[in-house]
């Protein structure tokens, strides 16, 4: 299952679906609005190295958790046959979100329409 993501004008939710909340070891991840920079779709991240795992799961066509690369911390919870959706952040714990979803260009206009309005 594919995660779901909840966006209002004070916070952006990550909700881990079935299986994957365990594998994540999350159960949800909220971030404030003001601190998501932006979204892009990357699916060449699948093919790089994830970096060192520091909690979560790395099967063969699935990542789940947290990694540390290069003294960035970044969350994934994806698929290989997914779409990878990427979430930048700042001051939060997370640099990065590494996910699947549904709708993934529809997810990317909303976080990009939320950082564009905080950042007036």
């Amino acid at each position: 299952m594919e995660n779901k993501v909840k966006i209002n004008s004070r916070n952006l939710v990550v909700i881990p679906q079935g299986v994957d909340k365990l594998l994540s070891f999350k159960k949800s991840l909220t971030f404030q609005a003001d601190h998501v920079l932006g979204a892009t779709i990357d699916n060449e991240i699948l093919n790089e190295s994830k970096g060192i795992k520091d909690g979560g799961t790395n099967i063969p066509g699935y990542y789940a958790g947290t990694f540390i690369k290069n003294n960035r911390k970044s969350f994934f919870n994806i698929k290989r046959s997914s779409t990878a959706v990427v979430i930048e952040l700042t001051n939060e714990n997370y640099n990065q979100l590494f996910i699947g979803v549904d709708n993934p260009r529809e997810l990317v206009d909303q976080i990009n329409n939320l950082a564009a309005a905080n950042s007036k």
